[in-house]
């Protein structure tokens, strides 16, 4: 079982990384595509087994199949009828009851029709736009179905379509009929329209053939990422994505792997989903093999999309496979695709600028010379925050802007490209950091005593936020604030109050983030009342406390707890220290020279 060849139907990009994955696992791996394709061009140890030709096309696809034990997809436009053929004269590996073709051509046949893959997700109840198929080329009959569905929708061809490529919006009557034009010769069906927030995806690895109404048996999600599209491309996908609150991030892998179950057969499937304004869910469409918004995982999760792949579709790999597998190594990743633009080598400007930047691991596809828009490439930025991440891919996105910007004037030089890339950075700067750190504070009149803590914040350069939110004045904004903290990307709360103090421990009861409770000194009590309040939490919701009125140290723990995943301020936490240890030593030596009498005592850190 060992030596089983994979054959891969689709020598791409997708391919190339497969083969990539395969050889790190020694795995031989038969493509058929052209000559010269990018996955032929790093795997000449199965050159024997490669068939040149088109997966389209029956008589290839049956010379791949000769030559492979497992067959693979790097593109779903495939001849399923032939697929089907070679299930009938062998349907397995022989000797086990692992089916050849994975996943199977029935999961493959459905999802290239985009209107039954829909109605296939409505036979699972799995929520996605309502849509209608388009039985005419008439306006009329749009009319009809634009009326039950509603202004705007979507016109899309039922097959053939990627990338934006076969969708028209039809946003009125006036629409319709350039609509029809734009797609003639087409099945086509109409989709109600998403008014989505956010564009979420979720790759998911299938292990079992069968088909389950458990997903949690047979699946493994990665996490879910936010993707920026623009012209109907893949443009950036942010893992995790940001703002998302944990529950959709959860919700949005179960959805994913719910759907995924009810395919038959094994692999990795690209989930596309659209997030809407009252947080609910909706699939949008499937990908029965590896996808461009799982680019990110080669660099930063523990297993890539791409040995998922190779593994789930193996009889002896699939079972290894374990949870966790397919969670994030790093702490945030960043993924910008590279497409072509004017000239030949235009995308080379983005890799040779990528390869200056810290952290930045840049793939290549082996294309060749590049045309305006094609997929030529793309940079993975991993770091310890997500903020880390956009602020070194922030001048790539720009020269991939200053790219598409000119792609349609082909005597656009290079340097014209770098040009404009160089003026977009100067109106559009590096964005602010987002801030980890929230200060809250019930009163304005608490201020006073944050001070010297929100100086140190900034002595740190951690990026924070200050405001007022009272448990008593203002309870609802305030447990709104609490909840919402995580998915903002705070990592700790510093929460000042005086009196009651029912601040700090009201935060903490509604958020998974670390709370600092800052006692503040009242006009009575000395502010023993707020320091017992807050340090008297019951069991199960723990509040940290600090000593009356010491901000200081609230603001050094919260520096602290956000150094346990950002170098740069465990390593200022850390100097901090030494320079503390240095004060102190050059103290106990001026007191020794000196002597008690002629001692002066010199302005520390404790004070400023």
């Amino acid at each position: 079982m060992d030596d089983l060849v994979v054959g891969v139907l689709g020598g791409g990009q997708l391919g190339r990384m497969m083969v990539e994955a395969a050889s790190r696992l020694n795995i031989q791996v038969a493509v058929l595509d052209s000559d010269n394709a990018p996955a032929k061009q790093i795997n000449a140890v199965a050159g024997e087994k490669h068939v040149t030709g088109s997966f389209a096309k029956a008589a290839d696809v049956e010379a791949l199949a000769v030559n492979s034990d497992v067959l693979t997809y790097e593109i779903e436009h495939v001849d399923t009828k032939i697929l089907e053929e070679l299930e009938e004269k062998q349907a397995t590996i022989p000797g086990t009851k692992w089916n050849r073709i994975q996943p199977s051509w029935r999961t493959v046949r459905t999802i290239q029709d985009k209107f039954i893959q829909k109605q296939h997700y409505a036979k699972y109840d799995i929520p996605t736009s309502k849509s209608t198929a388009v039985g005419t080329s008439e306006p009329q009959g749009l009319k009809e179905i634009a009326d039950k569905l509603g202004y705007p929708l979507m016109l899309k061809s039922r097959t053939e379509a990627y990338d934006g490529r076969g969708n028209y919006p039809v946003k009125s009557v006036s629409d319709i009929e350039p609509a029809l034009q734009a797609l003639s010769n087409r099945p086509l069906y109409a989709e109600q329209w998403a008014n989505f927030v956010m564009e979420l995806a979720v790759m998911v690895v299938k292990t079992s053939q069968d088909v389950s109404t458990n997903y949690e048996t047979c699946t493994l999600a990665y996490p879910t990422v936010e993707t920026i599209h623009e012209d109907s491309i893949c443009k950036l996908v942010y893992a995790p994505a940001r703002g998302v609150p944990r529950r959709i991030f959860k919700d949005a892998q179960d959805l994913a792997r719910r759907a995924v179950a009810t395919f038959p057969g094994t692999g990795v499937f690209g989930v596309e989903l659209f997030l809407l304004p009252d947080d609910s869910l909706v699939i949008n469409e499937i990908a029965p093999r590896p996808h461009n918004s799982g680019h990110y995982t080669i660099d930063a999760c523990h297993m890539s999309q791409y040995e998922a792949q190779i593994r789930a579709v193996l009889p002896n790999l699939a079972p290894t496979i374990a949870p966790g597998s397919t969670d994030l190594a790093v702490t945030a990743a960043v993924m910008l695709n590279i497409l072509g633009g004017p000239q030949p080598d235009s995308h080379l400007l983005v890799a040779k600028q990528a390869a200056t930047i810290p952290g930045a691991r840049v793939h290549l596809y082996g294309k060749g010379a590049g045309r305006p828009g094609r997929k030529m490439g793309h940079i993975t930025i991993t770091g310890s925050s997500m903020f880390e991440c956009e602020t070194k891919i922030h001048p790539l996105v720009q020269l991939v802007n200053a790219i598409r910007a000119k792609r349609g004037n082909a005597s656009a030089s290079n340097q014209s490209i770098l040009s404009a890339a160089g003026d977009l950075i100067k109106t559009n700067p590096t964005p602010s950091p987002s801030p980890v750190i929230a200060v809250v504070m019930g009163s304005d009149t608490d201020l006073a005593t944050l001070k010297p803590g929100l100086q140190f914040l900034d002595d740190m350069a951690i990026p924070y936020l200050v405001t007022i939110t009272s448990a008593h004045r203002t309870p609802q904004h305030m447990l709104n604030f609490g909840k919402a903290a995580a998915s903002r990307g705070i990592k700790a709360i510093i929460a000042a109050a005086g009196g009651a103090a029912h601040l700090p421990g009201m935060m903490a009861s509604v958020t998974s983030v670390p709370v600092i409770g800052c006692p503040v000194k009242a006009s009575s009590l000395d502010g023993l009342d707020s320091l017992l309040s807050i340090v008297q939490m019951p069991r199960g919701v723990p509040v940290a406390t600090v000593s009356i009125g010491n901000s200081t140290n609230a603001a050094l723990l919260a520096a602290r707890i956000v150094g346990t995943s950002d170098a740069r301020i465990r390593e200022w936490v850390e100097a901090h220290l030494e320079r503390m240890d240095r004060e102190n030593m050059a103290k106990a030596t001026n007191l020794e020279e000196k002597g008690w009498k002629d001692y002066v005592r010199v302005e520390s850190w404790e004070k400023k």
